[in-house]
């Protein structure tokens, strides 16, 4: 015996359906030509010099793990966030092992979760921890995880399997926007990364290892600064100072996570330092929180540059407003880093070592 469908039910699925049609085509877009680079595995020639700029570098460098590791067994990883990308693996190399695989595993505003799940992320994949370079601003004791941003939601890979609904959903919601859908399909949009490219700051990019970097920018400053730091750039940099925090960073929750990340690097037998970058629109790291950093990781691994004479201010120093130091720079503290003998008293009145 047949059932009739009642015609209101008909007609519901019917109007639903219709409604549904330019959602289910926003959809297949968004899978078909994948604009944010978050759907399909990559290949190394996706990641040109344009396209990396604007995308999620925390999501580019698990898909750069993914698609290079069975080749390249990567042992060595430079963990931050993109303060931590110009210090180049050439200027590393040297006071690690010469065999030694490296990879930038950073992301744009890293957090110590965002280390992490980075740490446990690799053990999990089967890589050992040989060698970490780790840089922590002062900002990054102070910040959270952003997990509701496209430009810094953690990749599922990282974050928890649980997360990749959420993930999807934050990046289609971003794809919605009627503008992006006309320039996706024109093939004229490269996503965020498009100020980027209209500025002419995009980096070059060695893809195995993860490196952006700014050939370009490097040769003018090298050999001639002046038609880089030109006077109609510096007056864009307009800085105004972050919010000075009264109270030290670390508190029992940032200690927690500060020995987690020790407790990788024990298990992972790794050799590891951690410098604290300057940054001229940032405020020095407390002497209390470096005193609980010296006595967690050890004060030989803990280098503080945060209130380095001459960096503070020194517009010549960093690519941009942002603070970004030049790899020349970069090149110059993880040198003294690893040559100088930085030694502080542990002693400390705010603080009881456990």
């Amino acid at each position: 015996m047949h059932t009739i469908m009642n015609p209101g039910i008909k007609k519901f699925i019917m109007r639903t359906l219709v409604a549904a049609l330019p959602l289910l085509l926003l959809v297949g877009i968004y899978v078909v030509r994948d604009p944010f680079h978050v759907v399909h595995p990559v290949a190394s020639t996706e990641h040109g010099d344009s396209v990396v700029a604007g995308n999620n570098a925390g999501v580019i460098a698990v898909q750069t793990y993914l698609a290079h590791n069975c080749e390249r067994r990567y042992d060595s990883f430079i963990f931050g966030s993109s303060m931590s990308q110009n210090y180049k693996a050439a200027y590393w190399q040297p006071y690690i092992d010469k065999n030694a695989s490296i990879l930038h595993f950073d992301a744009s505003g890293e957090s110590l979760d965002g280390i992490i799940n980075k740490m446990r992320f690799l053990n999990e994949h089967g890589s050992t921890i040989k060698n970490a370079l780790i840089i922590i601003e002062e900002e990054m004791l102070h910040r959270p995880p952003h997990e509701n941003e496209i430009l810094y939601v953690q990749h599922p890979a990282t974050s928890g399997a649980s997360r990749w609904f959420h993930f999807h959903t934050l990046f289609f919601n971003a794809f919605r926007n009627l503008d992006m859908v006309k320039e996706v399909l024109q093939g004229t949009n490269d996503v965020v990364s498009d100020n980027v490219i209209k500025n002419g700051d995009v980096p070059n990019r060695i893809e195995p290892i993860n490196e952006n970097y700014y050939h370009h920018i490097d040769s003018l400053i090298e050999h001639d600064p002046s038609k880089f730091f030109t006077p109609q750039r510096l007056a864009g940099r307009q800085h105004a100072m972050l919010p000075f925090h009264n109270e030290p960073a670390i508190n029992e929750v940032v200690e927690a996570k500060l020995r987690t990340i020790k407790e990788f690097l024990v298990k992972n037998k790794t050799k590891y330092i951690i410098l604290v970058p300057p940054c001229n629109v940032k405020p020095q790291l407390k002497p209390q929180d470096l005193w609980v950093m010296r006595a967690i990781f050890g004060q030989e691994h803990v280098h503080d540059f945060s209130g380095a004479e001459g960096y503070v201010g020194n517009e010549l120093f960093y690519y941009d407003k942002s603070a970004h130091l030049t790899s020349a720079q970069c090149k110059v503290l993880l040198d003294s880093a690893y040559k100088e003998q930085h030694t502080a008293s542990l002693h400390n009145p705010y603080y009881r070592l456990k």
